[in-house]
């Protein structure tokens, strides 16, 4: 079976609806450089301490909208713009990044230094161009150029002496699938959980969910289903796993209710009875109601409960 190249699930906290394959890699950077933006300025080289998360939407001045991935304000005022890259755009991204760099500069008046995260495959990108008499250049950090198995090694031979630890040392760890070095990515997933789950008693837990739930997110982007499987059967007995699962049931419980609501509906319909009568009889919201009376009633075919559930769910995630 194939990677999972697009996601289509929508839940508070997670990815957007049918966001495709780079751009969950996107979403998930976002996170783990908002989370850890302390812990991996220096694991990249970059000097100053991050104290805010700076815009990342400048307005053209034809009112378009830039979009950038991430802007850091720094201790001395200036601010770092990171752009993560998954395909190398060339010359082409480069200009983008120019604009970005011009547009905010001169809308917050503050000085910009863009850093370009490229993963994948990326060896050698286009890091600078000049144009006329002015030269524009990025500063690149190359995802493969930081070795996976010699990480590894050096946590566990810190575990081996009786060393702690640290939320330092697990960071880089949330970046192990993008990483180059030998071992595959499920032996990098199932390390760094193993690694996570020895940290627990040095650090405190709500870290540790945090470094393994973007592990876990990187995993379903990266692994095949069958490995997916050994996966969550190491997550299985961790607090993270115990609240996927209950999560998992939660949901299963509100989709019960949902469609045990629209077989009652669907049997008050068929009594021509009217939506406020059938709000009233149920004691249910008659918002509620009425959205399933008119997916109900648009039917043309016979009325299907799993339908109507599936359309009532759509229609909450686009009110959203």
């Amino acid at each position: 079976m194939g990677k999972r190249n697009r996601k289509t699930e929508q839940r508070e906290g997670t990815f957007e609806v049918d966001i495709g394959y780079s751009q969950v890699e996107d979403a998930v950077m976002k996170t783990v450089m908002q989370c850890f933006k302390d812990e991996l300025l220096p694991y990249f080289g970059i000097k100053g301490k991050a104290v805010a998360i700076a815009p990342t939407e400048a307005v053209h001045l034809e009112l378009k909208k830039l979009l950038q991935d991430l802007n850091l304000v720094m201790g001395d005022g200036s601010w770092i713009h990171f752009e993560f890259q998954s395909k190398n755009e060339g010359l082409e991204g480069l200009k983008r990044f120019r604009v970005y760099e011009a547009v905010t500069s001169y809308q917050y008046k503050v000085k910009i230094t863009t850093y370009v995260l490229f993963s994948g495959k990326i060896q050698n990108p286009m890091t600078e161009f000049t144009e006329g008499v002015n030269t524009y250049r990025i500063q690149p950090i190359i995802m493969t150029k930081f070795n996976i198995d010699e990480l590894m090694r050096k946590l566990q031979e810190k575990i081996d002496v009786g060393e702690k630890l640290t939320k330092e040392d697990l960071v880089p760890l949330t970046l192990c699938p993008l990483m180059g070095g030998d071992m595959s990515q499920k032996d990098r997933i199932k390390k760094a959980l193993e690694l996570s789950r020895k940290a627990e008693e040095d650090i405190p837990k709500n870290e540790v969910e945090k470094i393994e739930s973007v592990v876990y997110a990187m995993a379903e982007k990266f692994l095949e289903n069958v490995e997916m499987d050994e996966i969550r059967e190491m997550m299985r007995m961790t607090r993270l796993g115990q609240m996927l699962r209950e999560e998992g049931r939660e949901e299963g419980r509100e989709e019960g209710r949902y469609q045990n609501l629209i077989s009652k509906i669907l049997r008050k319909i068929q009594k021509n009875c009217t939506v406020s009568e059938i709000a009233d009889m149920l004691e249910e919201d008659e918002e509620i109601v009425q959205k399933i009376y008119d997916i109900a009633v648009s039917q043309k075919s016979e009325c299907d409960v799993e339908q109507i559930y599936r359309e009532l769910m759509k229609s909450k995630e686009t009110k959203n």
